[in-house]
């Protein structure tokens, strides 16, 4: 079965028609917000949004020969290709030990994730060469994935968190607060210079700047506390 508007494609299970119907409402009305951020008026094509109620034709879609290799996680449970959003259906998800605690609300930032995807990929320059820190940073942050909000120091080796992001610790807290760190210190026109580049990106220079901006937020942060608790004890 099918349902669909005039940005997205939603195939599923014929049980999952309300929960797809409840998606799709949930995308219609951010799709403006993401697709306008990148400049985007219309995409080249329809994104399909593929929900699996099987487990195996999703690890079929990741691997080769239907194999279940050591590298396949249970957190991994969405993907795009060729512009399409491979996703487990909610059942699915949740029962990933990762992601048991899972709302639909975290669900459908997932799926946003994956359409934040998508619509980079349309203004990247060298689709071959995109680096995941700057990738999923700016996904977990236009997502509004606030669960990565940590404001852990970044305190693993940069050139680690570029070229093996994905076996890094905290490696999306760590894109998330990086990505904030380029937000809150770049014209929206500069973000997008770097976002259709990310593979131009110094790592050394941009971790150290976000350290730097973090200890700054975190100072802020304690010296308010110390303000407001002054001011209640006057």
């Amino acid at each position: 079965m099918h349902i669909e508007n005039d940005v997205f494609n939603i195939e599923f299970n014929e049980k999952d028609e309300p929960f797809a119907k409840d998606i799709l409402n949930s995308l219609a009305n951010e799709q403006g917000r993401i697709m306008g951020f990148f400049g985007l008026k219309k995409l080249p094509k329809k994104v399909e949004i593929i929900l699996y109620n099987n487990l195996q034709d999703f690890i079929n879609l990741r691997t080769e020969n239907g194999k279940y290799p050591e590298r396949y996680q249970g957190w991994n449970v969405a993907t795009v290709k060729n512009g399409d959003i491979h996703i487990l259906n909610f059942d699915l998800y949740k029962n990933a030990p990762q992601h048991e605690d899972t709302t639909l609300d975290d669900y459908k930032k997932v799926l946003l994730h994956e359409f934040v995807h998508a619509c980079h990929e349309e203004i990247l320059l060298d689709k071959n060469n995109m680096p995941a820190l700057l990738m999923e940073g700016i996904a977990t942050q236009l997502a509004g994935q606030t669960k990565y909000d940590l404001n852990r120091k970044i305190d693993c080796s940069p050139q680690d968190l570029v070229r093996k992001f994905y076996r890094v610790k905290y490696s999306y807290a760590y894109a998330y607060e990086i990505m904030g760190y380029l937000m809150e210190t770049n014209s929206h026109e500069d973000l997008l210079k770097i976002l259709r580049e990310p593979h131009k990106i110094d790592a050394f220079d941009l971790v150290a700047k976000t350290n730097s901006y973090l200890e700054n937020k975190q100072e802020c942060k304690k010296e308010n506390k110390n303000f407001n608790k002054n001011m209640l004890e006057r």
